[in-house]
C-alpha cells in the first residue's frame, strides 16, 4: 500500500466512515511503518553522536600517547633527570600546600554551619517560645471567661429553680431566655479553649527550619580566613623566592623549565624536600592568622552585595596570594 492510499484510508476512517477489516490492518502497518522511521532516526543521531566521541577520545589518547613518548625520550637523558627531580619535588610542595588550604577551608566551612545552624536554632526556639507564652495567655483569659460563664449559669439555673409560681411566669421566661444566650457564649468560650490547646500543640510541635546554606556574611567570613591562611603559607614558604619557585614549577612544563646545573637542582631539591618536611610539621598560628583576618576585613571590597570574594587591590598584601592563585586558593573559596 502506497503512502497516500494509507493517508486516504485514514482520513475516511477520520469521517466516520466505517472501516474492513483489511483497512484496519493497514492503518496498523501504517502506524507502525511511522513509529519505526521515527525510531530510526533517533537511532541515527544517537549513532552519528557516538562516532563524534569516539573520534575526540581517539585524539586524546593519542595526544597523551604522543606526552608519553616525549616524556619517556626527555627523561632517557641523564642530564635532565635532576632538573625533573627539582621540577616534581616543587610541584610536591604545591599540592601540599593547596591540600593545607583545601582542609582549612573544609573545616572553617564545617565550623561556620554549625555555629549559624546553632544561632538559627536558638532564634528559632526564642521566637517559638514567645509564641507559646502568647497562646497561653489567651488560654489563661478564655479559661477565666468560660470559668465565670459557667459560675454565672449555674447561679442562674438555681435562681430559675427557685422561682415557682405563675406570679414568676416572666420573670422565669426571661431568665429562660438569658440562660439559653450564656449557655451560647459558653460554647463559643469551650470551643475557643479547645482551638486555643490545639494552636499551642502545633506550636510546640513545630520543627526547625532546614537548613540554607551559609549566609553571606558567614561566606565572606570564610573566604577572608582563607585567603589569610594562603597568605601566612606564603609568608612560611617565601624565604630565597622559594613559594615563587614553586608557584613557577605549575606554570610551566618540564620542558620549559631551567632550574640551572646539577648543582643548582641538587640545593633546590634538598629545599624543596626542607619545605615539605616543614609543611607536615607545622603548626597553624592561630594568633597570626586572626590578625591577618582582621587586617583583611577591615580593607576588604566587594564587586556586589552578593559577591563573598573580595577584590584583589582592596587586600593589599594577601592581594597577590589572591591573584596568583597560590596553593589553588580560588578553588577552596566559597561562592
Amino acid at each position: 500500500m502506497s503512502a497516500t492510499e494509507g493517508v486516504r484510508r485514514w482520513l475516511d476512517r477520520l469521517r466516520g466512515k466505517r472501516a474492513s477489516t483489511e483497512d484496519e490492518r493497514l492503518i496498523a502497518l501504517f502506524r507502525n511503518r511511522v513509529e519505526l522511521k521515527k525510531e530510526l532516526h533517533v537511532l541515527d543521531d544517537e549513532r552519528h553522536r557516538l562516532l563524534d566521541r569516539l573520534k575526540l577520545q581517539e585524539g586524546a589518547t593519542m595526544r597523551v600517547e604522543e606526552q608519553l613518548a616525549a616524556l619517556e625520550r626527555y627523561l632517557g637523558r641523564p642530564e635532565e633527570g635532576q632538573k625533573c627531580l627539582a621540577h616534581y619535588q616543587l610541584r610536591a610542595v604545591w599540592r601540599a600546600a593547596s591540600g593545607r588550604v583545601e582542609k582549612f577551608a573544609a573545616e572553617l566551612v564545617r565550623q561556620q554551619k554549625d555555629r549559624e545552624r546553632r544561632e538559627e536554632i536558638a532564634a528559632f526556639e526564642r521566637d517559638k517560645r514567645s509564641r507559646v507564652a502568647d497562646v497561653d495567655r489567651e488560654l489563661v483569659e478564655a479559661r477565666v471567661l468560660a470559668e465565670q460563664l459557667q459560675a454565672e449559669q449555674q447561679a442562674a439555673e438555681r435562681r430559675l429553680a427557685s422561682l415557682g409560681g405563675f406570679w414568676n411566669h416572666f420573670r422565669r421566661k426571661r431568665l429562660e431566655g438569658e440562660i439559653a444566650s450564656r449557655r451560647t457564649r459558653i460554647d463559643a468560650a469551650l470551643t475557643q479553649l479547645t482551638d486555643l490547646g490545639d494552636r499551642r500543640h502545633e506550636v510546640e510541635s513545630e520543627a526547625p527550619p532546614a537548613f540554607e546554606g551559609l549566609s553571606r556574611d558567614g561566606r565572606r567570613a570564610v573566604n577572608l580566613a582563607v585567603i589569610a591562611y594562603a597568605e601566612w603559607l606564603f609568608e612560611q614558604l617565601s624565604a630565597d623566592g622559594l613559594a615563587e619557585q614553586v608557584r613557577q614549577s605549575t606554570l610551566l612544563r618540564v620542558y620549559d623549565a631551567n632550574y640551572g646545573g646539577t648543582a643548582r637542582c641538587d640545593a633546590l631539591i634538598r629545599r624543596a624536600s626542607a619545605a615539605l618536611a616543614d609543611l607536615d610539621r607545622l603548626q597553624d598560628n592561630l594568633a597570626d592568622l586572626k590578625v591577618l583576618s582582621d587586617r583583611l576585613r577591615r580593607t576588604a571590597r566587594y564587586r556586589g552585595e552578593d559577591e563573598t570574594v573580595p577584590l584583589p587591590d582592596s587586600l593589599e598584601a594577601s592581594g597577590a596570594v589572591l591573584l596568583d592563585e597560590y596553593w589553588d586558593v580560588y578553588k577552596a573559596l566559597v561562592r
